[in-house]
């Protein structure tokens, strides 16, 4: 399975921001002493998650075969090659869910509330 120069230039795109938002939500992860915090920047972290999936078209279809998965990924990785898959998909598999609905529902909006509540910015 292809993906259409389309396809590969909103992956690029999106990788580059995603690496981008999950590289600055680690250092402030690394930095950061109260414990409050870090649950919420964990949650910022799951979102960016999200929107990521979301943006690459992998939230598009009930079910993405294995072998679109496979494709995507290793588009992705040309662009995010450290990442930590396991890592970022536990983010979200810990969610409870009336957070993780609420998340997935409307990820921008929750993620600017959590940017503002935190008083950060990307």
């Amino acid at each position: 399975m292809a993906l259409s120069a389309q396809q590969k230039q909103i992956i690029k795109d999106s990788s580059i921001l995603y690496r981008s938002e999950i590289n600055q939500i680690n250092t402030w992860v690394y930095n950061e002493p109260d414990d409050d915090r870090c649950e919420k920047l964990y949650l910022l972290r799951a979102l960016a998650t999200i929107e990521h999936t979301n943006r690459i078209g992998l939230l598009d279809d009930e079910e993405v075969s294995e072998e679109m998965l496979e494709v995507v990924a290793n588009e992705v990785n040309l662009y995010f090659p450290e990442k930590d898959d396991a890592e970022l998909f536990d983010d979200i598999a810990i969610l409870e869910d009336d957070i993780k609905d609420r998340f997935f529902d409307n990820p921008e909006k929750e993620k600017q509330a959590l940017l503002h509540e935190l008083g950060l910015s990307f």
